[in-house]
């Protein structure tokens, strides 16, 4: 069985975000992000830190996330995947991306955050598993007498 990944993006909310409503009545949360990221060269060194600049969209819920918990210079982590798009510019078609957001949160290494535990749990705690058929369950009594003997 393979390991489950994402594709994630760290970096620094650069501008201010901004929300609106897509035809839908979808709310859609829209940012430029800054990325500071060593790559490697082809000699197999690493180069020095260098900044790009990306749109990243979220929508649904993680945009109304976005809405009460971003702003501008917050950097966080997000996971998702990227989309192509064409636009028109100045008469000319032109291609895009963008990052788009199906969950994120604060990077912790940068951020000082409190963590609020008034609500219970969600998830039930570990129980062990109990054996519902008597047939089962004396047999192995039985198998522990015997061993213990």
């Amino acid at each position: 069985m393979t390991i489950p990944t994402r594709l994630c993006i760290v970096g620094e909310i650069a501008s201010k975000p901004q929300w609106r409503k897509t035809n839908r009545g979808e709310v859609r949360f829209f940012a430029r992000i800054k990325v500071v990221a060593r790559r490697e060269q082809p000699d197999g060194s690493m180069s020095g830190p260098a900044e790009s600049f990306h749109n990243l969209v979220a929508y649904g819920h993680p945009a109304e996330r976005a809405r009460t918990r971003l702003r501008y210079g917050d950097v966080v982590i997000a996971a998702g995947f990227v989309r192509e798009y064409e636009y028109l510019s100045d008469g000319e078609e032109r291609d895009g991306e963008e990052f788009v957001v199906n969950w994120w949160g604060h990077e912790a290494w940068t951020t000082t955050y409190s963590v609020d535990r008034t609500h219970p749990p969600t998830a039930l705690p570990f129980r062990r598993r109990t054996l519902s058929r008597p047939a089962a369950l004396a047999a192995a009594t039985a198998r522990t007498v015997a061993v213990a003997r």
